[in-house]
């Protein structure tokens, strides 16, 4: 592809599974075909700007703290693969970030108990490296977290370079990298436990590589949106299948960070949606809300794929409802993260995204802006969805 001639490499492996997404993503469904742009309140109002290419930015609401609203992103703050972090190992980074109000202003952890103010990302660190094994040594990233009693648990995806060790589409490389989703806990947020083992991965793609490049059939699990709800935990992740970058399930009624303790529900060619790539779920009421960057809206690798809309009354059969048109400054806004809150009795959802830089000639795939948006999610929609027979 044409990027590989004017990207370093460290850059070329952490597209690689972008791109196959975009070039493989499906033509657009009819039932995508409604625009729900206008139901949302945009005010286009960055909070937080000039960092290198930062994303995912996921927000829980503890009201009764000091700080009430807690968020964990990813990328690099300052140069690609975070190189200007002394001792920092890997590439993609999470970091961790605090506001008193949803428009700021954030600070960001900038280590040894410090947090930043002043929006510098040269200040920023990021909460741990990667371990150095084979499905863990390149990419942590697409943090998902979630607070149950005091303690918070965390999904996010990893990366490493496989069985030979040898960097994807590097010379050498026979099975490109290997992709995982692994598990951690911690009480306060800054500091965590991870999961010895990934709790969440396709084995068959040990040593394999697929003629899609770095993409394993039905495995590359990435991209995991977790939940506690009904007496267990439960985690939405995106995976490699025929038709793009479908949507799997699992669940959990045991120790989080126990492999063993995580059962596939929706996996193979079994999903809960094709074609649905970083997924993020939340329950308002008793209807499931997921969203997603999926393609196939335009023929455009990036500005192709539009934030995305599905609902479920049990978490696993969904019906698409509609997208949202990107800012009119930014060429495309992904990777969606949800927070519902109730205020004066009604249920307000907030939809986190992240704004592309793009450009022409050569189109700029990283991320400068973070954002947000809302709406309502009335009663009556929610009768309307449980009155559906789909």
């Amino acid at each position: 592809m044409q990027y590989k001639t004017v990207l370093s490499s460290a850059t070329v492996l952490i597209l690689t599974i972008f791109f196959s997404t975009i070039i493989h993503s499906q033509e657009l469904p009819k039932e995508r075909a409604k625009n729900c742009t206008h139901l949302w309140q945009k005010n286009y109002k960055d909070i937080l700007s000039g960092f290198g290419n930062m994303y995912n930015f996921h927000v829980i609401h503890e009201p009764e703290s000091e700080y009430p609203f807690r968020a964990w992103f990813f990328g690099w703050a300052v140069e690609d693969c975070n190189r200007n972090i002394p001792e920092f190992k890997g590439c993609d980074a999470i970091f961790t970030a605090r506001a008193k109000k949803l428009d700021g202003p954030w600070e960001v952890y900038s280590g040894d108990g410090k947090w930043d103010a002043t929006g510098n990302p040269k200040l920023w660190r990021p909460l741990f490296s990667t371990s150095g094994t084979y499905y863990d040594e390149w990419h942590n990233g697409d943090p998902s977290i979630i607070k149950v009693g005091k303690t918070y648990y965390m999904a996010y995806s990893a990366t490493g370079h496989d069985k030979d060790r040898i960097p994807a589409d590097t010379p050498g490389d026979t099975d490109g990298d290997y992709y995982c989703i692994m598990g951690a806990t911690s009480k306060d947020g800054i500091h965590w436990k991870r999961s010895e083992k990934p709790i969440l991965e396709y084995k068959g793609e040990y040593g394999a590589k697929e003629k899609y490049g770095d993409v394993v059939l039905w495995g590359t699990y990435h991209r995991p949106s977790i939940m506690y709800d009904e007496g267990r935990f439960k985690i939405w992740f995106d995976y490699w299948s025929p038709h793009g970058t479908a949507m799997g399930y699992a669940e959990n009624k045991g120790d989080f960070l126990n492999p063993e303790d995580w059962q596939l529900i929706r996996y193979s060619e079994n999903p809960c949606l094709w074609e649905f790539p970083n997924p993020d779920v939340v329950k308002v009421e008793n209807i499931y809300y997921a969203y997603s960057d999926a393609g196939g809206y335009e023929k455009h690798g990036w500005k192709g794929r539009k934030i995305t809309e599905a609902v479920s009354k049990n978490g696993l059969d969904w019906e698409i409802t509609c997208y949202i048109d990107p800012d009119p400054d930014t060429p495309a806004t992904h990777v969606p993260e949800a927070l519902i809150i109730k205020e004066d009795n009604k249920n307000i959802l907030y939809l986190f995204y992240s704004c592309q830089i793009g450009g022409e000639p050569e189109y700029n795939f990283r991320y400068n802006r973070l954002r947000y948006m809302s709406r309502e999610i009335p009663p009556s929609e929610i009768e309307k969805i449980l009155k559906n027979d789909k």
